[in-house]
């Protein structure tokens, strides 16, 4: 009998062809971010249900949703993997290992099990996929660039899947502050496939930081023909592209994206997901931005208010915990906003992990800084946020999206006159990695109304170089 395998050579746990095509197809949509991979996985689950593979990824697809409304299903998909699992297969034990991890918390874990994977096989495109989604959401941008560049060697244009590697090698260096290696192996990846998702994403946020805003425009609308098979990161890149339009001033069209390409009731897939994560998260933090510049938003948070006031309890990810404070403070469900504060105090009791960590860190922090700048309660905002600036990262996510809370610190200090604590929070942004902060909106007004546009202007640009330093210090000061 001829050994199945992956479209890279690596064995596969079935003998059953129907059920290894379907699995291959959902694992190359699931590592692309296309909207079918949840099918292919279960066409693969019913021609072959003691096939682990498929069952593993899908509960890897549904941790990675980070709502605990699927956890039941995930513990189902366990038992079942558990139970018709290939012990001979040790990349399958090792995906469950990490799995087990994951899902209570542990990414950190599951992040050391994954990478070991991918010391022994580099060119495991899903283990690439999967440790760079528990780090990113972890906070640990340089450890994420570190795995993938160990395995870039193995890599050519020989190897299947060679365009979603170097859009996955894209996001990890960006992140760790390495743009111009960013953005040279995104546009490798485009080249190849203009469909890449992730290559998209990586320019969009090679562009955000480096303020080539116009650039970073025309890149996005030249290329959002080619998203149709993408799954909600689809909503995301529409994101990306408000953010350049919001420093272009063009708040109209944003408002127009907001509810045809970003948040469209009628989209299948807001259908589908109505509380998925990222739209949440991409709603409430363009709505924020945008009324922290002056424009009527009053409108449009309600439309997901009962979204976010259904995930009071919802402790998977802190950065997701703080958009549901931007809605539930901004809808005006205080009572809702409250009982989000008490139960992360109580998850930060109980909790375990990384995760734990993150809320203890900086989520409960962050979240009481989003309640009090809505009651005006700027002084809170600093006393509360401020300290705890340094470990945003461990919120998860990128800078783009973790910018949001040092955009409310710094109007929170305009608004108590404290000029001295702007400067502060302006040089905390360069070195995080943000370029051109005098062309920045919300940055550039901050500057000039503290008459600090010389420091601004004549500050250092920093390298990516330095970006990736400033990053490995948080990482060892959060590790600490």
């Amino acid at each position: 009998m001829i050994q199945a395998t992956d479209y890279r050579g690596h064995r596969l746990s079935s003998a059953n062809q129907t059920a290894v095509d379907a699995c291959n197809a959902g694992v190359e949509s699931y590592i692309q971010s296309r909207v079918d991979a949840m099918a292919n996985l279960d066409s693969a689950i019913e021609a072959d249900n003691s096939f682990a593979l498929p069952k593993l990824v899908k509960a890897w697809m549904l941790h990675a949703s980070r709502n605990t409304a699927v956890a039941n299903t995930i513990q189902s998909l366990v038992d079942d993997v558990e139970a018709c699992i290939d012990v001979s297969n040790n990349r399958d034990r090792d995906y469950l290992a990490a799995l087990q991890y994951a899902r209570c918390g542990r990414g950190i874990e599951a992040a050391t099990v994954l990478e070991a994977l991918l010391d022994r096989y580099p060119t495991d495109l899903l283990g690439h996929r999967l440790v760079q989604y528990e780090l990113f959401w972890n906070g640990r941008a340089s450890w994420m660039r570190e795995i993938i560049e160990r395995a870039a060697p193995r890599w050519s244009d020989n190897v299947a899947g060679y365009s979603a590697f170097l859009a996955a090698r894209a996001f990890s260096n960006e992140e760790a502050g390495c743009y111009a290696e960013a953005e040279r192996y995104a546009l490798q990846a485009i080249e190849i496939d203009d469909a890449s998702i992730w290559g998209a994403h990586t320019i969009a946020h090679v562009h955000l930081m480096q303020g080539r805003f116009d650039e970073g425009a025309t890149w996005l609308e030249n290329l959002s023909g080619n998203w149709a098979a993408a799954n909600q990161m689809r909503h995301h890149l529409w994101w990306h592209l408000c953010l350049f339009l919001l420093e272009r001033g063009e708040n109209h069209r944003i408002l127009e994206l907001l509810t045809t390409e970003i948040r469209n009731p009628d989209s299948p897939l807001v259908k589908a997901a109505p509380d998925a994560t990222i739209d949440l998260q991409n709603v409430a933090s363009i709505l924020l931005r945008l009324e922290l510049r002056g424009v009527d938003v009053v409108n449009q948070w309600p439309i997901i208010a009962e979204a976010c006031a259904g995930r009071v309890h919802n402790h998977t990810n802190a950065l997701g915990n703080a958009h549901d404070m931007m809605v539930l403070a901004a809808t005006g469900q205080m009572d809702q906003a409250e009982s989000l504060m008490q139960s992360m105090r109580e998850y930060a009791e109980i909790g375990d992990g990384s995760l734990r960590t993150s809320y203890l860190a900086a989520g409960i922090a962050t979240c009481a800084a989003v309640l009090a700048h809505r009651r005006r309660d700027y002084t809170g905002v600093i006393e509360t946020l401020s300290p705890v600036r340094h470990d945003l990262p461990l919120l998860g996510g990128s800078h783009a999206q973790r910018d949001i809370f040092y955009q409310i610190l710094i109007d929170a200090a305009q608004r108590l006159g404290r000029a001295e604590l702007v400067l502060i929070y302006l040089r905390d942004i360069r070195r995080i990695g943000f370029d051109r902060l005098a062309e920045r909106g919300l940055y550039r007004d901050a500057a000039g109304a503290t008459n600090l546009e010389r420091n601004i202007a004549n500050a250092a640009e920093p390298s990516g170089r330095d970006h990736i330093e400033a990053n490995r210090e948080e990482i060892s000061r959060d590790d600490q």
